[in-house]
C-alpha cells in the first residue's frame, strides 16, 4: 500500500475491527491483526497472497466470506436510509466527522451498531441515517441507532467510502487486498473478509 492511502487505509480497518458477533464465524474477541499483500495466484475457492516480506500466505474464502470494493463517495451521495459508520472528533458539544464509511448491506448485518468512544479519542457512530441536510453552514447528517440519535456535522474534503459487497469473482491476480482471518496451524489464513480500493473515478 502506499504511504498516501495509510491513513485512510487505517481508518476502514478500525471498521472491520468492529463486528459484532461473528464475521465468516470468527468471535470478535480472537479476530487477529489484518494481513495486507497481492494476490499472486487464484486457485477455485483460494488464493496464494504475496506479504511485502517477500513471503506468501494462503488464503480460504468460506461462503460467508465478506468481499468487499471501497470505493470513494462523494457527499451529496449519502441518503436517509443509508447505513453508515462515522468516525467523529469532538469539539465542545458537536461531533465533526472526520471519516465516513457507507456499509454494503451485507456488511450492516454484521457490524456492531451504536455509538462509543475509539483509542484514538474520536467517537465511531455505526448508524442509519435517518435525515441528511445541505445548509449554509455546510453538511450535516442525523443517525438513529438503538440507544438514541447523533447530529454529525460532515466537513467538506473528508474522506467518503462506500462499501460494495463483491463476488469472489472479482478477486484476480496483481490485486492488492486486505484479508482478516483466522490462521490454521499450517499457516493457511480462513478469511472473514477481503477487502480492496476500487478503481479511482474521474
Amino acid at each position: 500500500m502506499s504511504t498516501n492511502h495509510a491513513p485512510k487505509r487505517a481508518v476502514f480497518l478500525s471498521f472491520l475491527l468492529l463486528f459484532v458477533t461473528t464475521l465468516g464465524g470468527f468471535a470478535q474477541a480472537a479476530i487477529p491483526a489484518p494481513v495486507t499483500g497481492t494476490i499472486v495466484s487464484v486457485n477455485g475457492s483460494n488464493f496464494t497472497l504475496a506479504l511485502a516480506d517477500s513471503t506468501q500466505k494462503t488464503v480460504m474464502l468460506l461462503g460467508s466470506t465478506l468481499i468487499l470494493e471501497r470505493d470513494t463517495a462523494a457527499v451529496d451521495q449519502i441518503k436517509p436510509g443509508d447505513a453508515m459508520g462515522v468516525a467523529a472528533r469532538r469539539s465542545g458539544m458537536d461531533l465533526i466527522a472526520t471519516s465516513i464509511n457507507i456499509f454494503s448491506r451485507e456488511m450492516w448485518d454484521v457490524v456492531r451498531k451504536g455509538q462509543w468512544p475509539m483509542t484514538t479519542g474520536e467517537v465511531m457512530t455505526n448508524a442509519m441515517v435517518s435525515d441528511y441536510v445541505q445548509g449554509l453552514n455546510g453538511h450535516t447528517v442525523t443517525m438513529k441507532y438503538a440507544d438514541g440519535t447523533a447530529t454529525i456535522a460532515v466537513p467538506d474534503g473528508i474522506p467518503i467510502h462506500r462499501l460494495v459487497s463483491m463476488k469472489r469473482e472479482a478477486l484476480v491476480v496483481g490485486m492488492q487486498v486486505v484479508v482478516r482471518g483466522n490462521a490454521g496451524s499450517d499457516g493457511t489464513l480462513t478469511a472473514g473478509s477481503v477487502s480492496f480500493d476500487g478503481p479511482a473515478k474521474s
